[in-house]
């Protein structure tokens, strides 16, 4: 990954789960897939605590635009992954 001082659009994202095993989980899934164009975009994505980061630096802001749309595609295919195959209580954020 190159140096995210070179990319002049940055973007960070926290998205909170239920538990430190939830976010694990989800992070794994959103980071199996690797740029596309790597001189255009970088994504970075970690489990932190029970929070999955992402990190996005772009050249370009509407490649930005596009990897935040594809990321919000594949965060929702994974939270109902993990609503209809985690145990109730990973996912059960009413109690």
């Amino acid at each position: 990954m190159s140096s995210p001082k070179a990319a002049p659009h940055t973007l960070k994202l926290t998205v909170p789960f239920p538990d430190a095993e939830s976010a694990q989980i989800a992070a794994k899934a959103l980071a199996v897939d690797e740029d596309l164009n790597a001189r255009l975009i970088q994504t970075r994505v970690e489990a932190v605590d029970s929070a999955v980061t992402v990190n996005f630096h772009a050249q370009d802001l509407r490649i930005l635009r596009i990897a935040t749309s594809s990321f919000f595609e594949m965060l929702t295919m994974v939270l109902n992954t993990l609503q209809t195959f985690a145990p109730r209580n990973a996912t059960d954020t009413t109690s």
